[in-house]
């Protein structure tokens, strides 16, 4: 199960302080937190000082905003140094359903080995929270749509060996192909074909299909950094949420 707003409660309550990118020349959004929170907020206007801050300890979580997501991404692996960066997407359907999405960065996701440790690091990065995933993988057809041409081929064969893969590992997981409407049906963590369809999902979901979207977190990091969508009109959620993470792991450390 995934449930978001205990973490946004969290949040809410906590006096840590987020950082949130945003440039100057960006649209006016909302970027309040709500009253009665404690949190600090704290505006960053470039991606070095941003990331730089958040793995300097100077601010406890941090929120893209609207930042170049390319710049933040550059800045991330650098002063993190990773070889690359993986997010995972929080969303809550209309019908009120809360999962998780991934791949959803353009570039990620682009071969098997890719979206298996995608999944693993997503698992890893949420079991604290005592979140419990099960995770539908999805290709680019029907399972019975081999025939179908070599990349469709490849992308079914793919989606089963991850599925064992994960089964091998005692993580719940199904193929789904590309029936993404079953996979959201019984599990809570979808797994996109590769990055490029996981954005257009995302995208789809969101600005298409009202579905909410509280940022993604990157899950191969120590720290609480959670990318956004430049297109949002409000960050308050993200931030609160960005925080109750924060807030989450420092009291999971100290046994609390």
């Amino acid at each position: 199960m995934i449930d978001v707003h205990p973490l946004l409660s969290l949040g809410c309550k906590s006096e840590m302080t987020v950082g949130l990118g945003m440039v100057s020349s960006s649209k006016a959004v909302k970027c309040h937190v709500v009253p009665g929170c404690k949190v600090v907020l704290r505006r960053f206007k470039d991606a070095r000082g941003l990331v730089a801050a958040l793995r300097d300890g100077e601010v406890d979580a941090a929120v893209r905003g609207t930042l170049s997501s390319s710049q933040v991404l550059v800045q991330l692996k650098k002063l993190f140094g990773l070889k690359e960066v993986m997010r995972t997407a929080i969303l809550e359907s209309v019908q009120g359903k809360e999962f998780l999405l991934t791949p959803v960065g353009i570039d990620e996701g682009d071969t098997m080995s890719a979206r298996l440790g995608l999944a693993k690091a997503t698992v890893s990065y949420f079991a604290p929270l005592k979140w419990k995933t099960s995770v539908g993988v999805l290709s680019k057809g029907r399972l019975e749509d081999a025939s179908r041409g070599t990349d469709i081929r490849k992308s079914i064969e793919d989606g089963e060996r991850i599925v064992r893969e994960l089964k091998r590992r005692q993580i719940p997981a199904g193929h789904y192909g590309i029936l993404i409407e079953e996979a959201i049906r019984e599990r809570n963590l979808l797994l996109a074909p590769d990055g490029v369809s996981g954005n257009l999902i995302f995208r789809s979901l969101h600005f298409l299909g009202e579905c909410k979207a509280f940022g993604a977190p990157v899950v191969n990091i120590d720290k609480v950094f959670l990318d956004t969508s430049r297109a949002k009109a409000d960050f308050t959620e993200s931030l609160l949420l960005a925080v109750g993470l924060a807030e989450a792991k420092h009291r999971l450390r100290r046994g609390a």
